[in-house]
């Protein structure tokens, strides 16, 4: 994402948290389920996808199908998001909103995100321990996404924001393949 798109997005998307959290602590986590859930409806039909982002398509005639998709579903700061949105031209940025929005809830929450990717899928117990050492060493509540990919061969890699932990045996072997080229 360029830097302006990346500057817009979290301008709207801190204005959001703000009317949000006006409403009370449990109104932010429901405009994040709803901002995920319109971006899932919108990126999940090709027509939807076009309708949204057609240039000449009248912002009136967007929020009318906007409204006809999401009419009395939502929260009243995601409605007037979107037909916002919708007015200013904007509704492309909508899934920038939704991650900007969801890094700004975390860092108020005072939760990190990390993504735990593993050879081969780990017990609940063992996911469970290196959530409960992750929490204790970073001193702030986790939130682990852990998927699976055989070809690690064996191990996992730990992905904390921008810092990278690979403990994989597919890291390992490339490690030794760039000492061996070295030499």
């Amino acid at each position: 994402m360029n830097t302006e798109l990346q500057g817009v997005s979290s301008r709207y998307a801190e204005a959001v948290i703000e009317l949000a959290e006006q409403q009370g602590p449990e109104a932010a986590d429901l405009v994040l389920a709803e901002l995920h859930a319109i971006n899932q409806v919108m990126g999940s039909d090709r027509d939807t996808t076009v309708i949204i982002n057609h240039p000449s398509i009248p912002p009136e005639q967007k929020k009318a199908f906007l409204n006809s998709l999401f009419g009395g579903k939502l929260s009243d700061v995601s409605d007037r998001l979107i037909n916002l949105l919708a007015d200013k031209r904007r509704l492309d940025i909508l899934p920038f909103i939704e991650s900007n929005y969801q890094l700004l809830l975390n860092e108020r929450k005072n939760v990190v995100s990390a993504d735990l990717v593993c050879s081969e899928q780990l017990a609940d117990d063992s996911i469970a321990n290196i959530k409960a050492q992750l929490t204790e060493h970073l001193g702030k509540k986790l939130d682990l996404n852990v998927s699976v990919d055989p070809s690690l061969i064996g191990g996992v890699v730990l992905k904390l924001g921008d810092q990278v932990i690979d403990g994989s045996l597919r890291g390992r072997l490339n490690q030794i393949e760039k000492t061996l080229l070295a030499v």
